[in-house]
């Protein structure tokens, strides 16, 4: 009997770790064409449009090791040339290197996610394949979709009543929030909105603000090894909250011409906060509004 039941374990384990190894297999290949699909491998070259030379500047800016906030006064942060994908011989390497990482962390996640959300495997690949044909490098879209994953994977998928270490997503998708803070000053904005409900969520469950912690361990390493003094912080928080205060005037309704566009992407929104209330309120219950909250401030 013993051997009988040793020899059915054995048969039961089998088929597990096939499917162990083909979800890997299946994860590097979504992985490897996302990043052939979005990275910059053929960028703009000189000469650019006149409207794009401050692509260019932020590139000469970073191999200059220029103060954000003092040297210039702009709405991009010490690594604000990696958002662009116009060609620069001194910052390219490091530009496609720091793509790459943010790309295919974000794919990974985005894998394991439709992973638990998702039932059935043919779907999901399916449904990761249709995203990834779809994906292309535009850099507000780029650097977004990682605060939209963060708020899904932590109230949606993790269980923070339970656990108080963050899962691995969300240590990978918490550390990517904070190095994209550093790269545009709106994306700043987006990530400290979502860090401090997702804060909020973490005291109303009587746990310690360890993804705070975290978060802002990564941005001020970041800060400082990109050549920034810490002293200088406030300084470019200050000015790049005048100058998008100034180019939000320059883009009311009135005077942007394109009110259709406006209104589809209003509507869209909706759908998607209306769906996201809902299962946020599945599985939070009566702590959902924070949910709601801490996807509702990407919208604006």
């Amino acid at each position: 009997m013993t051997q009988a039941s040793d020899r059915t374990d054995t048969l039961k384990q089998a088929p597990c770790k096939r499917s162990s190894w083909l979800f890997w297999l299946i994860l590097c290949a979504i992985v490897l064409c996302t990043l052939v699909r979005t990275l910059p491998w053929i960028p703009r070259v000189i000469p650019v449009s006149e409207d794009d030379s401050w692509d260019l500047v932020l590139n000469l800016l970073a191999k200059r090791g220029a103060l954000s906030g003092v040297d210039y006064i702009f709405t991009f942060g010490p690594l604000g040339f990696i958002y662009n994908k116009t060609y620069f011989p001194d910052t390219y390497n490091l530009k496609l290197l720091l793509q790459g990482v943010f790309c295919a962390v974000t794919t990974a996640v985005m894998v394991f996610q439709s992973r638990r959300l998702i039932s059935s495997w043919p779907l999901s690949i399916f449904w990761i394949f249709c995203l990834v044909a779809l994906y292309g490098f535009f850099g507000d879209v780029f650097f977004l979709a990682i605060p939209v994953l963060l708020v899904n994977q932590h109230f949606l998928l993790d269980d923070v009543q339970q656990h108080l270490r963050p899962s691995p997503e969300a240590i990978l998708l918490i550390s990517l929030l904070a190095l994209s803070a550093l790269v545009k000053f709106t994306f700043f904005v987006a990530a400290a909105w979502v860090i401090a409900f997702i804060t909020l969520d973490e005291l109303v469950k009587k746990r310690p603000p360890v993804r705070l912690a975290l978060f802002s361990a990564v941005f001020l390493a970041g800060w400082l090894l990109s050549g920034q003094p810490l002293g200088n912080l406030p300084t470019y928080i200050s000015t790049s909250l005048a100058v998008a205060s100034g180019h939000s005037e320059a883009m009311t309704w009135s005077k942007a011409g394109w009110q259709i566009p406006i209104l589809a992407t209003i509507f869209t929104a909706g759908l998607v906060l209306i769906n996201f209330g809902y299962l946020s309120l599945k599985k939070n219950g009566k702590t959902f509004p924070i949910a709601v909250l801490a996807e509702s401030g990407l919208f604006f």
